[in-house]
């Protein structure tokens, strides 16, 4: 068996925020395009593979249990346990702990998800422990839990939301949040007391994390999203009608040499560039499904003399003639002119020192976060050299590796990937999911 097997699906929450819209209708019966959030998750869960769900229902849960017997696809065994008294998140887990698995899907059932949930699977099963996280970037920190992850993607701290937790630790840089899905293992249910109700990321997670258990989290740029307000769930709606739902990411970050052509050496002049085999229809097939993309280069060659920013920016021209001829366009290109090493006493000193914008610095990120504005959970760096890998790590981002190029294998950075492609080709084939238009 494996932690695909089952999931735990949460859905003890009052929703009333949501009152104005729904009026007494439990949230995970909100309707989202075609259909009820609930019936979206439950499909999504058994096309994944998901033989039995665990529906864990709050007080007065008759009305989820009702509609999962009628949602639930064929072949979908889904158990309701409704709750006598409110237990929390966490507590919830205590009257089906003889049904649990060793390891299970959870998910809060007020999100929308489009998930690889057998990658995430796979991942927390290869990470052991008490269970793996699925994190990404927030776009408001300010009133997020963020979280820090170690180089092996343990988590090593949590700051509570608020100005009382932010008070008790330094706020991680990369602004990671716990986005409500995880990969778990039975045994965290030793630390969740049952007595009294208890919220699993806000109480029993963060005090593990505090007690240095094996924890660990998956950065990802799919679609994970709460519509616990009217506002949010319009959002949702929207996002699933017109298909960004389903995309594994809206940005996509390259790396240039070894991505998107070959690795020449110091590449100096235009004619020296020529495209990857693949990667022009890999490019338009992201353009087709309305994904951006936008390349992150760093171009020591200016600051080391070997050639101007101009001759850099006829390069990217050659290379957007390239990808025109053959359908395919780029949102952008970004590159850090600069070089660290000041010693050399060859080509520009005022381009020779330390600076934001060379990888793995996040400098070249934001600006194209910024400039594409782009939500920062849904961008994904593509790159086949760990500097890449570090760059995600650093901007809060997961990270794909390809076999092309280096592919990965330089060892200058410790930083791991979260995906691993063969090639840009097969990498954006389950970026889009079947979304073109």
């Amino acid at each position: 068996m494996t932690a695909l097997d089952q999931a735990v699906v949460v859905c003890g929450g009052l929703g009333t925020r949501l009152a104005s819209r729904l009026g007494d209708l439990p949230k995970a019966l909100a309707p989202v395009a075609d259909g009820p959030l609930l019936g979206h998750l439950l499909a999504d869960l058994a096309a994944a593979g998901v033989s039995e769900v665990l529906l864990l229902a709050g007080v007065g849960g008759e009305r989820l249990r009702d509609a999962a017997r009628v949602l639930a696809p064929a072949g979908l065994a889904v158990h309701t346990e409704i709750e006598s008294r409110p237990r929390g998140t966490a507590g919830a887990l205590h009257p089906v702990a003889p049904r649990l698995r060793e390891q299970f899907l959870f998910v809060l059932g007020d999100l929308f998800t489009a998930l690889d949930w057998a990658r995430l699977s796979a991942a927390g099963e290869a990470n052991g422990g008490l269970g793996t996280l699925l994190v990404h970037r927030s776009s408001h920190p300010e009133d997020s839990d963020l979280l820090a992850l170690d180089d092996g993607d343990r988590i090593c701290g949590w700051v509570g939301r608020g100005p009382d937790g932010r008070s008790t630790a330094a706020v991680p840089t990369a602004a990671l949040t716990n986005a409500g899905v995880a990969v778990l293992h039975r045994r965290l249910l030793e630390y969740i007391p049952l007595d009294r109700p208890a919220d699993l990321f806000g109480e029993i997670i963060p005090r593990r994390v505090d007690a240095r258990a094996a924890l660990f989290g998956y950065r990802s740029s799919e679609y994970v999203k709460d519509l616990g307000t009217p506002a949010r769930l319009a959002a949702v709606d929207a996002d699933v009608r017109a298909g960004r739902a389903q995309h594994r990411a809206e940005l996509v970050l390259l790396d240039r040499d070894g991505v998107l052509n070959a690795e020449v050496g110091p590449l100096t002049h235009p004619d020296q560039l020529g495209l990857l085999p693949g990667v022009a229809e890999a490019v338009a097939r992201l353009n087709r499904a309305a994904i951006h993309t936008a390349v992150v280069t760093n171009q020591a060659v200016v600051a080391r003399g070997l050639c101007s920013a101009e001759t850099v920016v006829a390069i990217h021209q050659r290379l957007a003639d390239l990808l025109a001829a053959e359908g395919a366009q780029l949102d952008g290109v970004f590159f850090c002119p600069h070089h660290p090493e000041t010693h050399h006493g060859q080509g520009d000193p005022a381009l020779r020192g330390p600076c934001r914008c060379r990888k793995p610095s996040v400098g070249l990120v934001e600006t194209a976060l910024d400039r594409l504005s782009v939500p920062a959970g849904r961008a994904v760096v593509v790159g086949d050299a760990t500097v890449d890998l570090q760059l995600a790590a650093n901007a809060g981002l997961p990270a794909i590796a390809l076999d092309t190029g280096l592919a990965c294998r330089d060892g200058q950075y410790p930083a791991r990937p979260v995906w691993c492609f063969p090639d840009l080709a097969a990498a954006t084939a389950w970026l889009v999911a079947g979304t073109e238009r």
